[in-house]
């Protein structure tokens, strides 16, 4: 697995963890890579592939619209359409 999937898990983790003590969060990617290290003097054995903003939310999340489950999910064989 390459170093992005493998961060992509833990960062759910990590996301997950700090919603459950009350925090919210906000992955970004988009970012340069090489500025980021030079700006903090990340050791040049760390890769980064992301970054995540934790904190409190200044103001609510907006709602999001989703699909329901049976919609998007498949339990163990498709249907006839």
């Amino acid at each position: 697995m390459s170093s992005t999937v493998l961060a992509d898990f833990h960062v759910i983790k990590l996301m997950l963890a700090a919603k459950a003590k009350g925090l919210d969060s906000c992955p970004m990617g988009g970012f340069s890579a090489d500025a980021f290290i030079e700006a903090f003097h990340i050791p040049s054995r760390y890769i980064p592939v992301m970054l995540i903003a934790i904190g409190k939310a200044a103001v609510p999340a907006r709602a999001s619209s989703r699909f329901p489950v049976g919609k998007t999910m498949v339990w163990n064989d498709f249907q006839k359409e």
